[in-house]
Parts: C-alpha cells; sequence; structure tokens
C-alpha cells in the first residue's frame, strides 16, 4: 500500500512467486483495500485464469480496463466513448495504439492528485506470451515519456518469458520487484491455521468432547507449520482436507502430519481415497486439460454423463476444488499446481494423467456429439466441441496416443466425417466467424498428422463480414484419409 501511495515509487510493481506462494490472495486484498482507500484508486483489474476463454487470452485486457478506468473514475468515460465512436477498431489495433487511445489519453486529459491503480494477477496464466511481453514494453515505454497518474501492480510466477523482460533495462528501471520466496510466511500460516482449527474444533464439538488439552497441540502446530514451506496453498489445502466430511479431523491431521513435505503428499492422499473409476478419472482428465471451462451441466453432456454423476465425482476430491453451488457455473481448481501434479509422471506417478490418451478421449466425445448435432451448436458443449476438437487432436498427437485411442479415434472420424455433423461443425464455424482461425490451426498441424487437407468453398462466405482476415473456405480432413 506505501507503493501504491507514494509519488517517488517506480510506476510498475511485479510480485512475483512460484506456485502455493499467495500471490492472488495478495492480489485480491490489495485490489478491495484500494476500492476503499482514499489516497490510492482502484482504476482496473484483470485477473487471467489459465483454460478460462478469455480470461487466459490477451485480446480483451486493453478494453476491459478501460471500461473499469471509466467506471473507477467517471471522469475519463467521455473521452473513452469519443476515441471508440471515432475509431470503432481500435480494439483491434496493436496493444500500443490500444493503450495510447483508451488509457493514456483519457487519464491524462484529468486534473487529479490521488494515485489511480490497476491490479493485475497470473500473467504466468495469459497463453499468448508475447501479448503479455509487449503490454509490459508498452507500459514501460509510456512511463519513460513522461508522467502518468495510474500505477500498475502485476503478479506472476517468474516464468522465462516473463523473467527476461522484466530484467530488460526499460523495463527494469520502472518496476519495483517483490520476490515472495524472499519473504518468511511462517508466523502468518502459523496464525491461519490457528484460526482455523479453533473454527473446526468449534464445528466438531461432538467430535472433540472429552479431549484434555489442546487439538492440534503446540507441537503438531509447529510441525505442520514447517511442512508448509512458506506455501499458503499448503495450509489452505489442508484445512480444505480436514474438513471435507469425509473422516475425523484429528485422523486426517494425523496422516498430513505423517506425510512428507509439501503438497504432493497431500494430493496423493486425497486421490487414494476417491473412488477412481474410468468416469472419474474422465471428468478429473477434462478439468485438467480442456482448454476452456465448462459449466457442469455442459460438463455432463459433453463427456455423456448425468450431472449428477459428474457431481458425484467432483466430491470425491472437492477439498481440491471448488465446486460451484449452481450447475450452470463452472467447477475451478483450487490452485495451478494440481494441475501441474497431474501432468507430471514423476511426481504424480499412478494418478498421472497422461494427455495423449485423454485427448484423444476428448477429441472422440467432440466428434460424438458434432454427429448427433442436427443444425449448428446452440449450448455450450456443442459449442465446446464445433470450437475445439481440432486442438485436441493436436494436442493427443502432440503427446505419443497410445495406439488403441488412435484406432478409436479414426474410426470415430470417419464416421462423423460421413454424418450430417460434418456440415453442422462447418455452418458452426461459419456462424461464430472462426473460418480463418479453424483453416488456420488445421493446415498448422497438417504435416504432423500425415494427413491430406482439402478446402470446402462456401457460397455465403460473403456474407460472414468484410473482414480481410477469414477466407471463404475452411481445411477439413479429407474423407479418403486415415490420421497417421
Amino acid at each position: 500500500m506505501d507503493w501504491s501511495e507514494g509519488t517517488e515509487n517506480p510506476p510498475v510493481c511485479w510480485l512475483s512467486g512460484s506456485a502455493g506462494f499467495g500471490k492472488s490472495a495478495i492480489m485480491q486484498t490489495v485490489a478491495e483495500r484500494l476500492d476503499v482507500s482514499d489516497k490510492a484508486v482502484l482504476a482496473g483489474s484483470f485477473f487471467f485464469f489459465r483454460g478460462a476463454g478469455a480470461r487466459s487470452k490477451f485480446t480483451r485486457v486493453i478494453a476491459t480496463l478501460a471500461h473499469h478506468i471509466s467506471q473507477s473514475i467517471p471522469e475519463t468515460k467521455d473521452s473513452i466513448q469519443h476515441a471508440l465512436q471515432n475509431d470503432p477498431t481500435i480494439p483491434q489495433q496493436s496493444i500500443k495504439d490500444q493503450f495510447q487511445k483508451l488509457v493514456v489519453s483519457p487519464l491524462q486529459q484529468l486534473d487529479e492528485t490521488k494515485s489511480f491503480v490497476v491490479v493485475m494477477d497470473a500473467l504466468d496464466e495469459c497463453d499468448d506470451h508475447e501479448s503479455i511481453c509487449d503490454f509490459i514494453t508498452v507500459l514501460a515505454q509510456t512511463y519513460s515519456q513522461g508522467q502518468l497518474p495510474l500505477k500498475f501492480l502485476l503478479a506472476s510466477r517468474a516464468e522465462d518469458h516473463l523473467r527476461k523482460i522484466f530484467a530488460s533495462e526499460m523495463v527494469h528501471a520502472r518496476t519495483n520487484t517483490l520476490e515472495l520466496e524472499h519473504f518468511d510466511a511462517q508466523d502468518d500460516i502459523t496464525t491461519f491455521l490457528e484460526s482455523w482449527f479453533m473454527k473446526i474444533r468449534r464445528e466438531n464439538d461432538r467430535i472433540f468432547q472429552g479431549l484434555d488439552g489442546n487439538w492440534p497441540s503446540d507441537v503438531q502446530l509447529t510441525a505442520l507449520s514447517e511442512k508448509s514451506e512458506g506455501l499458503f496453498i499448503f495450509a489452505a489445502t489442508i484445512v480444505s482436507y480436514i474438513t471435507d466430511g469425509k473422516g475425523s479431523p484429528r485422523e486426517k491431521l494425523d496422516q498430513v502430519l505423517e506425510s512428507h513435505v509439501g503438497l504432493d503428499p497431500l494430493y496423493i492422499q486425497v486421490l487414494l481415497s476417491a473412488n477412481r473409476d474410468q468416469y472419474f478419472l474422465g471428468v478429473l482428465a477434462a478439468l485438467v486439460l480442456l482448454f476452456k471451462q465448462l459449466s457442469i451441466n455442459s460438463l455432463a453432456c459433453l463427456l455423456e454423463m448425468g450431472t449428477d454423476e459428474v457431481v458425484a465425482r467432483l466430491l470425491e476430491i472437492q477439498s481440491l476444488l471448488r465446486i460451484p453451488a449452481n450447475n450452470n457455473d463452472v467447477v475451478q481448481l483450487n490452485h495451478a499446481s494440481f494441475r501441474d501434479f497431474l501432468l507430471d509422471k514423476r511426481r504424480s506417478k499412478t494418478h498421472y494423467i497422461c494427455p495423449g490418451q485423454y485427448h484423444a478421449i476428448i477429441v472422440i466425445h467432440c466428434l460424438m456429439l458434432m454427429t448427433r448435432l442436427k443444425r449448428w451448436a446452440e449450448d455450450d458443449a456443442g459449442e465446446y466441441a464445433c470450437g475445439q476438437w481440432y486442438r485436441h487432436l493436436d494436442s493427443a498427437a502432440s503427446n505419443n496416443m497410445p495406439d488403441e485411442y488412435r484406432v478409436e479415434m479414426n474410426n470415430w472420424l470417419e464416421v462423423f466425417l460421413k454424418s450430417h455433423g460434418l456440415e453442422v461443425w462447418i455452418d458452426t464455424v461459419i456462424r461464430n466467424l472462426k473460418v480463418g482461425e479453424t483453416a488456420g490451426h488445421l493446415k498448422a498441424f497438417e504435416v504432423k498428422l500425415k494427413v491430406c487437407f482439402y478446402y470446402f468453398s462456401f457460397s455465403n462466405a460473403q456474407d460472414i463480414q468484410d473482414d480481410t482476415t477469414l477466407w471463404p473456405n475452411v481445411a477439413v480432413i479429407s474423407q479418403n484419409q486415415t490420421l497417421f
């Protein structure tokens, strides 16, 4: 907060730290405090989230920030609206031009003494690495040309592309870097655990009736804090595990204390206690591998399961997930480290989610769904299948797909290409104005898949839009070719 209010501080602050250090919790807390502060005002925010569609892309970031700024600083609203009315193509222009026209120019017209702050979290979860680095460079260039009543608080893991851009001379000179790895969070974690254990004991008085002494003991609490190794996600996951209602809190705490350091043993304990049937593994793989989060209802439709069956599988590992109360909302992993764990065979061992196998299974589900469509996709599951099946196909081919899944996928592809679903898919691609994007994806892995492509020409392609990035054709796999 001192950085946000100080006039002599660098205009950019980068909060870096490994998975589990509590970056997002800090950013959320700072945003909430700025929102009610008199000295520094929250101008806008953007929280990236991997696999969440637009939230994992950079495309809408500046337009979103401009909208937030127009709401939090009403004096800028007319200027932003005027810029967009004069030039509606601004959201499609370069990052530099968007930022100048929608953020810098409106703010430069203010006569303010306040300090405004934009909060942006999880830059590492943005799929557009080049765009996020370009944006950071644009920030540094903007501040090198003069003062702006706006600061940027950024947070991410110190991944290579981000570490390099923040280390560049121009960006480094205008950035205050805070590395969470150098902060001792042991006392804070102990306080967090004490508070939660007090709540657990109070809400489970029948279980703890007649217990002599404190629970947990000072020795247990110290051991637990040491196991956390400064990771708040470890402490939070322990609390979720102990309070998931699937056993005695005392016994579950003992299990945690007997395990090794870090989150992996805890992940393994939760997974071992789950009923790991094929449906559970399918749901778990979908949560990890889908390119866009789906609601529980849509996930059930895509996987050809009942909604109750999906929920039942999710509840098996509820301590590791955020399960919504409404089936129309999406399920989220508590932390990205769980995805990392499941996709790393050395760490997860028998719990490993093999990308080649499960991407192939998702392709098959997508093809089956599209084969049943009678007209263009009108729900999220159908939209997802039409828009993402070929990306899963590419990922399956890139990750050593097992032979049995290759054969089944080829069979379903042949069924799809001979069905009315092929026409429906093409119609959906056109309807969503993604002809060029789809054709580009398919052509990009033509050599990799060793398939023959040909193009369907659409007589109504000119009706799509007068957009030079769209082409009146779309690549599809030839019906007389196999995939491999």
